[in-house]
């Protein structure tokens, strides 16, 4: 759900986007009506005060996409912990037990050495009271492997100083706050897309209504068309006409109602509930407008500053290659044919080991270079990136005040035509308007209630949007990044 930072409708959830060029060119209405098409609804019997904020709340506990930025929090603070894990001593267990058949001999000519001797001293001896008898001895030959042999012993080890493990955990510990900056940015644009397909939902059901209304007037001027004909007052082109602009309506109220459908569906889906399920819009949904609060750091300035940390951190890994290490590593255990505890077969070691590399034809040079020029890269994107977040709040507040224009002018202009629509009514009660007349003030009424309430729409939707650009919509706290990992 990556919102384009040059503020830009949302495009990545919202795949009924023409919903809004539909609603536009159907125009729709003043008055709000809670309708739904959906078969098995059923209406609770006390109805929430704003359904609005419970929609948001179960969008934010239950959207798919935004659950899976919390597994990806989850996955980053494992990160975190495993790196911190690993600069702690370390106790293994390693055991092995090998039979071995064949392998290298090493033979040792002790016969050929010995015997001469023995054959020499036993010929000197021989006939006086100290004969010796020494014998004669074969050759030895030693197996380098033994036929049974095991090892087991228990294994401590512990680095004494190694700068790359804390490197290593400041870089996961900047990944792990990018992983929640990224997982509030998608907050907030899920917020700014329920709260603008929800206002769509109010504007769509409106001008139900006022098609509907618009649909009984016209059919109250067929009806009294049909009785100037019945009483010879007026030709059948007046009903001809009459039936017509009657059609129209309802063609109209038929598209109306098929995107009224499609949209709750789009708002069934942000909030992970069935697409048929009731959606709730009360007649307070298009009246109310509250104003945006103050700007805050935009989400994705700070996950840009922690890859910047991460960058930054990884150039200090790099450079930390440069550096000895020294841990130290302790054994004990028993060794021998097989298993016994003893004293001849106990084996205890303590060792400190030292490594440090001292050539590698720049290898590590490279690799601090490269972590320096990515650091530079994140920073040059992040002022590019603020600057585009800047103008985007700035087009946003201009929309606001476009789109609060527009509803005094259309407030302005709904006064207007229904008062013309009065006289006219009144006009053709009494016979002294065309029928033409009539239907342009009808339907004048009808357009001037459809565009209240897309202008009431319209001013919502801009306020979410710089609602948006602010990051001003107060997020629960564990959607908030800004914790400490």
């Amino acid at each position: 759900m990556n919102r384009p930072v040059s503020g830009s409708r949302q495009t990545t959830w919202n795949s009924g986007r023409p919903l809004a060029l539909a609603a536009l060119a159907i125009g729709l209405a003043t008055p709000v009506i809670a309708r739904s098409d959906a078969p098995t609804a059923t209406e609770p019997a006390k109805q929430p005060a704003d359904p609005l904020a419970v929609y948001l709340a179960e969008a934010l506990a239950s959207n798919s996409a935004l659950q899976a930025q919390a597994f990806a929090v989850e996955a980053a603070a494992q990160g975190l912990s495993a790196a911190r894990a690993r600069r702690a001593p370390q106790l293994a267990l390693n055991a092995r037990y090998t039979v071995a058949d064949g392998g290298r001999v090493t033979h040792i000519p002790t016969g050929d050495l010995v015997n001469p001797v023995y054959r020499t001293l036993n010929q000197l001896t021989a006939g006086t009271p100290n004969a010796t008898h020494f014998p004669e001895i074969g050759n030895t030959d030693i197996n380098f492997l033994r036929p049974h042999e095991q090892d087991t012993r228990l294994t401590l080890s512990a680095p004494l100083y190694a700068p790359q493990l804390a490197a290593q955990v400041q870089i996961r510990a900047a990944e792990f706050e990018g992983s929640l900056a990224t997982r509030e940015a998608f907050a907030r644009t899920l917020v700014r897309d329920l709260k603008q397909a929800y206002y769509q939902l109010a504007q769509l059901q409106a001008g139900i209504g006022v098609l509907e209304a618009s649909r009984a007037t016209l059919a109250e001027n067929r009806r009294v068309a049909d009785s100037l004909i019945a009483a010879g007052k007026a030709t059948r082109d007046r009903a001809l006409r009459a039936e017509a602009e009657l059609l129209a309506v309802e063609q109209r109220l038929l598209a109306a109602r098929n995107d009224e459908r499609a949209a709750r569906r789009y708002l069934n889906l942000l909030r992970n509930r069935d697409e048929a399920e009731a959606v709730l819009v009360t007649d307070a949904a298009l009246s109310v407008s509250s104003v945006a609060g103050e700007v805050a750091t935009r989400p994705e300035l700070r996950r840009l500053d922690h890859q910047i940390d991460a960058a930054d951190h990884a150039r200090k890994l790099a450079g930390s290659g440069f550096l000895p290490t020294l841990s130290l590593v302790a054994d004990s255990g028993i060794q021998g044919t097989g298993y016994a505890v003893n004293r001849d077969s106990d084996v205890s070691t303590a060792s400190l080991v030292l490594n440090w590399t001292l050539f590698d034809f720049g290898a590590r040079r490279a690799a601090e270079s490269q972590a320096r020029a990515q650091t530079s890269q994140l920073q040059a994107t992040r002022d590019d990136v603020r600057r585009q977040l800047v103008l985007a709040r700035l087009s946003a507040d201009d929309s606001a005040s476009t789109a609060e224009q527009a509803l005094r002018t259309a407030e302005a202009r709904i006064a207007a035509a229904e008062e013309g629509f009065r006289i006219a009514e009144r006009k053709r009660d009494a016979g002294q308007l065309s029928q033409i007349e009539f239907l342009d003030a009808e339907r004048a009424q009808t357009e001037s209630r459809l565009g209240l309430a897309i202008a009431r729409s319209s001013l919502q939707s801009a306020r979410a949007e710089q609602e948006y650009s602010r990051a001003a919509y107060p997020l629960p706290a564990t959607l908030a990044s800004g914790a400490t990992p």
